[in-house]
């Protein structure tokens, strides 16, 4: 029989502690009324036009930096479009070709051996809203009050090989 070998790679995703939304003014709190922290940004109404959170970005480029990783100068965004209720825009502002951060590492001890594991990219997105399914499955509620939170995304290289290294 022919032995496998696990080869995993870690998708992360962390909430930025920031005051506002990733893209727009709306203020950053947990709890509260359903969908009373929203405006015509993050619901992606005609017209309204996204300005990126500055403080999130600088967030960014510190983990970058801490992951070893190459800090663009230029970096953009683009929408990846999804269908799902819980995003009313049906995109999600991310990004994907220009990252914040990209080609880092971090260098993780096991069994007293210190192993590289690569960073791929750390960049940002913004959050959906949150689908609460209440009665028994019969309804779906939806709270847009998450929708836009900024987000960092870190992935590694699949240098992974067992799940006390992960």
């Amino acid at each position: 029989m022919t032995e496998y070998e696990p080869v995993i790679g870690i998708e992360v995703h962390a909430e930025l502690l920031t005051n506002s939304k990733m893209f727009c003014s709306c203020p950053v709190e947990f709890g509260g009324e359903p969908n009373t922290r929203t405006c015509p940004v993050c619901l992606g109404l005609p017209g309204s036009l996204p300005v990126p959170n500055r403080r999130a970005i600088e967030f960014v480029i510190r983990a970058s930096l801490a992951l070893n990783c190459e800090v663009k100068e230029y970096s953009d965004f683009y929408r990846k479009n999804y269908f799902y209720p819980d995003l009313p825009k049906n995109y999600q502002i991310s990004q994907y070709d220009n990252p914040i951060g990209r080609n880092g590492w971090i260098d993780i001890t096991v069994d007293g051996t210190v192993k590289r594991i690569g960073i791929r990219r750390v960049h940002i997105e913004e959050d959906a809203g949150k689908l609460i399914h209440a009665s028994m499955g019969e309804e779906s509620l939806i709270d847009y009050n998450r929708g836009g939170l900024a987000l960092m995304e870190i992935v590694t290289e699949a240098d992974i090989r067992s799940a006390e290294e992960a």
